[in-house]
């Protein structure tokens, strides 16, 4: 029994002295910034599908089309895109990467802020937050992805809209552009 206790003094001491310790060591030096601080960083990944892809010919579909991130968060997405055909936008304004944190966005890892409108395949629009991610044609049987951070402040849901005509019926307008879940959706901004 002696031998245990003695075992645990050195335990115990070390254990007392902890708050000491780093009492110290904030005097010593300036402590490290908290993370609570910075604003946490939300991942999310949206995949665009082909008509083809998901048997329904000229109704191209972001997935998912609906997510959630908390208010006063950044975040990091991802979209990649299956879809070679190019879509020419009607607005060239939308061919600049707005709303994002550098006012960039990354194609296949390559610094962007502006795509050629002969090159746009999709748009990732939220309007009512001036956000703004052009999409470009993918190489035929591949894929490219695009991420860019997006700093979210205000709570609320917000409409994203793909700006690029690249569905059915007249000027490619129709179908996929006006249905949610395909080339529009809602992004729920939450309060902490």
């Amino acid at each position: 029994m002696t031998t245990f206790i003695r075992s645990l003094i050195p335990f115990t001491m070390l254990t007392l002295s902890l708050p000491f310790i780093a009492a110290c060591s904030t005097i010593s030096g300036p402590a490290p910034q908290s993370s609570s601080s910075t604003k946490p960083v939300i991942l999310r990944t949206m995949v665009i599908r082909t008509g083809k892809e998901i048997h329904r010919p000229g109704w191209p579909q972001y997935q998912p089309a609906f997510w959630s991130a908390p208010q006063n968060s950044v975040v990091k997405l991802t979209i990649i895109s299956h879809d070679s055909g190019a879509s020419p936008l009607m607005m060239t304004q939308n061919d600049q990467v707005r709303g994002t944190v550098g006012g960039i966005e990354r194609i296949d890892g390559k610094k962007v802020t502006q795509i050629a409108n002969n090159e746009i395949s999709h748009t990732f629009t939220i309007p009512a937050l001036g956000i703004n991610l052009p999409i470009p044609v993918a190489p035929p049987g591949k894929t490219v992805t695009v991420t860019a951070e997006i700093p979210f402040h205000q709570a609320g849901s917000y409409l994203w809209q793909c700006m690029a005509p690249c569905a059915t019926s007249p000027m490619g307008m129709g179908g996929a552009m006006v249905t949610p879940g395909y080339m529009r959706g809602t992004i729920t901004i939450t309060n902490q």
